[in-house]
Order: C-alpha cells, then structure tokens, then sequence
C-alpha cells in the first residue's frame, strides 16, 4: 500500500543523506524500504504526540457540547474554520467568536465574544449534548496563515470529474512523490509524478471532497513543520545507516505490518523534538 501523510519525501530524504556523505541505500533499489522508513517515523511521531496529534492537514467536522459558560475547548490543532453551527444548525458568523491560541496556530479553543448578538442553542431534540458542530481543516502547523502552505505550480488541464486520479499540472511545476497538496479544498496525496502527469493515491483525502478544478488553478503543497520534517529525515537516516552496518547500535524489527521504530533507535535531538510536541491535554 502506498503510504499516505508523510512527513518527508523520498527526494528530500535522498538529498539529505547525500549531502551527509551517505549513498548506501539511495539508489532507486531500496525507494520501497526508505519510503516505508519514512512512513514508519512519521507515525512514530504521531504515537509519541499522543492525543490524536497529527502534523497533517483533514477536513473534519467536530460535536462539542454546549459549554456552561462561553467557551468551548476543541481538545484538537484547530487550524481554520469552515463552519461553527449552534444547535439549532444556525451559522454562527466569525463576528460572533474568537479563536484562542498561544501566539500562533494551531487554535485549541473557541469562545463567543463578550459582545456576541448570539447566544448557545439546544438541539430540536433539547439536548446540549454535542449540540455544536464545527467543521474546519485540523492538524498541528504553527504560523498557518503564512506557513501552512506554497504555491506548487497550476493545472495544465480542467479536472473534469471527481473519480479520474491522474491530473496534469503545467510545465515547471514542483510536485513530487510523496507530497500533500491542494487544488481548491480538495486533499490529495502524490503517488506517482512523472513529467506533468500526477497521480493521487484517491481523490478527496483526508476527509476532503473531490471536486471539479478549473484549467490553471494553483496547486498548493503542504509544508511540514520545520523541525519535525528535520527530526524525520534525520531518524530515516540513522536507522538506513544501520541496514547498511554504518551504525553500530540500534536494531531494526521487519515484521508483516512493515518496519517497526523504538526509542533507542531515534537520535536524541530528533527525539527530544518529537518529545516537545507531546499533546498532554
């Protein structure tokens, strides 16, 4: 199976381990095994996080129940909202809330404001329990807004229907295997990319929907976080290094779920990074 919501891509992990002197293993033969190392960190990260922490982008729709006072805690990386509906089903429009944050994304609380023209609605039913829906696209990225994603290049053709894979993109764009992008509000993880043909693994990822994309609409890619996407590459490269005999410590389990990670065999930097994203609430 192909892997999905990598933290790294094979190119760049490539490129890394040459410029660190390492060329064992970074040639086409062994592209499964480092792509499968690659997905086998990136969930290690999401084990060690705990919590449901994912450093990915979802659309997800949440219930929360009406709170005693005017806050709602999202026990989730909120990073933009979609929708917040009352319990009732009426919008609740962006005047009416704030977004709480420690200085940057990702949000973890919602909250009417002070001066709100609205107030917590009951369901049809009377019930306060997950009475409010909130709708938004999830997942940790500090600085959201600015960071969260880079234009990739455009599409060299309409996306004419919500099941064909492949789609073009135009000359001179930068995607590549591995990646997450977007095409409108559409999710896709790249599978293959050859010339200007791209291939997702599915339309609609990640709880998106697939949708119809009009001729040059830009195609974003997602940016990991910086120092998580470093963490990875750097612990692909030490357990790599050790199916080589260039390590000479650590061991690696094969089994028929794939490639299993344990803690004596990340780096301690890479380690204390994953250990600073620990979701303790």
């Amino acid at each position: 199976m192909t892997n999905v919501n990598l933290y790294a891509t094979l190119a760049e992990f490539k490129a890394f381990a040459t410029a660190r002197g390492q060329t064992a293993g970074t040639d086409a033969a062994d592209d499964a095994v480092i792509s499968d190392l690659i997905g086998s960190v990136s969930r290690y990260i999401e084990s060690s996080a705990g919590a449901g922490r994912r450093f990915y982008p979802s659309i997800e729709t949440r219930l929360y129940d009406i709170p005693d006072g005017r806050k709602v805690d999202l026990h989730g990386d909120l990073l933009e909202v979609t929708s917040f509906l009352n319990g009732d089903t009426s919008a609740i429009d962006s005047t009416n809330y704030t977004l709480k944050t420690q200085g940057k994304t990702p949000y973890w609380q919602i909250a009417l404001r002070d001066v709100s023209t609205v107030g917590w609605r009951y369901t049809s039913a009377g019930s306060s329990e997950q009475a409010l829906s909130l709708t938004g696209w999830w997942g940790f990225r500090r600085d959201y807004a600015q960071r969260g994603w880079s234009s990739a290049g455009t599409l060299g053709a309409a996306i004419t229907d919500t099941t064909t894979l492949a789609f073009t993109a135009s000359s001179g764009h930068t995607l590549a295997v591995g990646q997450i992008i977007k095409i409108g509000s559409e999710i896709y993880n790249i599978a293959t990319a050859v010339t200007n043909t791209i291939t997702p693994v599915r339309r609609g990822d990640n709880g998106s929907t697939a949708a119809l994309h009009d001729n040059s609409t830009t195609i974003y890619v997602w940016n990991i976080q910086e120092d998580i996407h470093l963490a990875v590459l750097e612990t692909v490269l030490g357990v790599n290094s050790m199916r080589h005999g260039q390590a000479s410590s650590g061991k690696i389990t094969v089994t028929a779920a794939g490639m299993v990670i344990r803690p004596e065999e990340i780096p301690p930097m890479a380690q204390k990074t994953f250990e600073s994203y620990r979701d303790i609430t």
